[in-house]
């Protein structure tokens, strides 16, 4: 008997929303031969880590049954991705990129603060309950 864990995921879906966003500024900044950093090898860079953060975050707010091990690894490797890229997005002097960061991690404080954890247990399992689940 395993107790699903209620509410909604609003950190993890505003992180996918961020994801997204971030993904598409670093998209531009790569591309846009304009803005005096397209196609060198930071651009690329970051246009990777928002890819992996964008996989991240799609497996934190659709996968909502892993384990709650692997949940917090995914959540532990995501803060290092937008840790790592908001450093990149301020050495590349990209604004617009580093603030969608610095919103993605609020989102991450809000989904590691006051999301609802997977794998929550109630207070009433029994033992037995506990370790049959």
């Amino acid at each position: 008997m395993t107790n699903k864990a209620q509410g909604t995921a609003y950190g993890a879906w505003l992180l996918l929303a961020i994801s997204i966003i971030a993904l598409i500024l670093a998209a531009v900044a790569t591309f846009n031969e304009g803005n005096g950093i397209a196609y060198t090898p930071g651009t690329y860079l970051v246009l990777i880590s928002t890819a992996l953060m964008l996989v991240g975050s799609l497996l934190l707010t659709f996968a909502r049954g892993m384990p709650r091990w692997l949940g917090g690894l995914i959540a532990f490797l995501l803060l290092l991705d937008l840790l790592g890229t908001g450093l990149a997005a301020y050495l590349l002097q990209a604004e617009w990129l580093l603030v969608s960061i610095g919103i993605g991690l609020v989102a991450w404080l809000v989904h590691a603060i006051a999301d609802p954890a997977t794998g929550k247990r109630d207070r009433t399992m029994t033992l037995r309950q506990e370790a049959a689940s």
